[in-house]
C-alpha cells in the first residue's frame, strides 16, 4: 500500500486538507498489514508450529543443538537480553529476591540442606544444572533435553568443570516421556516451559515424578503467546525509548533502535517453532497442576523489549547511564503497579498439591 512520485505528493496533499482522512488511512494500512501477516502466519503454522509434525520437531532441535554450542559466542561482550545485564539483575530483579541471586535464594529458602536428587527439563548447554551443584542446592541432578548436540554440549561441560560424576544427561522429549514415580527432590524449568506446547502433560509428569515433599521450580517467560504484546505495551515501551539518548540506543550493528515493534508471528515461527508457543498458559496451568508456594512476577514487560540489543551500552561506572535505568525500573514499577499489565517474567516454586 506504498506509492511514490506525484501520485504520492499529491496523496500526501489530500491527507493533510481533508479532516479525518489521515487516521483513517492509518487504520486502513494497520489493518492491511494485520491481514497479511495473519495470512503468512497461518502458512507457517500449518507448515508445523511446534510440535506439530517433523518438520517443526527436527526445526526445533536444529535450533537448541545451535544455542547450546553457540552460547559463548551469543553471549559475548555481555550479551543482549535484559536478563543478561548484571547491572539489571543486581539492582532491578535480585532485590525482589533478597538481594539475592536466584540460585542464593533458592537455597537459602528452600534447600538449607541440599537434596538428594534433582531434574532439569530442557537443559541446553547445562548450566542450570552445574549452578545447582555449585550452590549446593542437590547433591546430584539429571538434565533432559530434545536435542543430542546440546546433551554433548552439557555432559563437556559437566566433565570441564569436574561435576561429571553428579551430573547425567539424557536425550528425551519431555513433550511425550513418562517417567519413573516419586523419583525427584527437585524438579527445575528454566526459561523452557515457554517452549513447550504440552504443558498438561508435561506438568502432569513433574507432579508424578517429584517426592512428596518435592519442589518445582520454575523461572520463565509467562507473557504474550508469540511475543504478541497490545498495542498499548508498544506504546509505552516506545515512550520510554524515545527519551534515551541515541548513544544508547545503539544495535551492535551500529544501528540506532528508534523504536520497538512487535515481532512477526511468522518471523518467530519461521526462526524457532517452539517460540512461546504457550507462554501465556503457563502460570494458569501451573495453579491448577500444582499448591504454589511462591510466585514472583518480577518485571520484564518493558525491560524485557525495550533493552533488547542495547542493553550491553549501559555502563554501570557513568552516573547518567545509572540514572537513565533508574528511570525506566521506576517506570516498569509503576506500570505493574497499575495492574493494567501482569509480568513477562515470573519465578514459581510449586508443590504437590495434598490430593492428587
Amino acid at each position: 500500500m506504498a506509492s511514490s512520485g506525484p501520485q504520492a505528493s499529491r496523496w500526501r496533499d489530500l491527507l493533510r486538507q481533508v479532516p479525518g482522512l489521515r487516521p483513517a488511512y492509518r487504520a486502513l494500512r494497520a489493518a492491511w498489514w494485520r491481514l497479511k501477516d495473519g495470512v503468512t502466519d497461518r502458512w507457517w503454522l500449518l507448515r508445523g508450529a511446534a510440535p506439530f509434525g517433523l518438520w517443526s520437531r527436527r526445526h526445533v532441535i536444529a535450533v537448541w543443538a545451535e544455542a547450546a554450542a553457540d552460547r559463548d559466542r551469543v553471549y559475548a561482550g555481555g550479551g543482549r537480553l535484559w536478563l543478561d545485564s548484571p547491572q539489571v539483575l543486581r539492582n532491578y530483579v535480585f532485590p525482589q529476591f533478597q538481594g539475592r541471586n536466584w540460585y542464593e535464594y533458592i537455597a537459602a529458602r528452600y534447600c538449607p540442606q541440599p537434596r538428594a536428587l534433582g531434574l532439569s527439563l530442557c537443559c541446553g548447554d547445562g548450566e542450570v544444572e552445574r549452578n545447582l551443584i555449585r550452590y549446593r542446592i542437590c547433591q546430584a541432578c539429571e538434565g533432559v533435553d530434545i536435542s543430542a548436540d546440546a546433551i554433548a554440549v552439557a555432559q563437556q561441560r559437566a566433565e570441564a568443570a569436574g561435576m561429571s560424576q553428579v551430573l547425567t544427561y539424557r536425550v528425551s522429549d519431555v513433550e511425550r516421556a513418562r517417567g519413573e514415580p516419586a523419583r525427584y527432590d527437585l524438579i527445575v524449568a528454566w526459561m523452557a516451559l515457554h517452549h513447550l506446547r504440552a504443558l498438561p502433560h508435561v506438568f502432569r509428569e513433574v507432579r508424578r515424578a517429584l517426592k512428596p515433599d518435592g519442589i518445582f521450580i520454575v523461572n520463565e517467560y509467562v507473557g504474550p503467546a508469540r511475543f504478541q504484546v497490545p498495542d498499548r505495551q508498544v506504546a509505552f515501551i516506545n515512550s520510554l525509548l524515545s527519551e534515551l539518548p541515541a548513544d544508547l540506543r545503539r544495535k551492535p550493528t551500529g544501528e540506532v533502535k528508534e523504536r520497538f515493534d512487535r515481532p512477526p508471528m511468522h518471523q518467530i515461527v519461521r526462526h524457532d517453532p517452539s517460540e512461546a508457543v504457550s507462554s501465556h498458559r503457563i502460570l494458569p496451568l501451573l495453579r491448577r497442576h500444582f499448591a504454589m508456594a511462591e510466585c514472583v512476577g518480577y518485571g520484564g514487560t518493558v525491560l524485557n523489549w525495550l533493552l533488547e540489543d542495547i542493553v550491553q551500552n549501559f555502563r554501570e561506572n557513568d552516573p547518567e547511564h545509572r540514572a537513565h535505568l533508574e528511570r525506566l525500573y521506576a517506570a516498569e514499577r509503576e506500570l505493574l503497579g497499575t495492574g493494567r499489565f501482569a509480568s513477562d517474567f515470573a519465578f514459581v516454586v510449586a508443590q504437590r498439591p495434598a490430593r492428587p
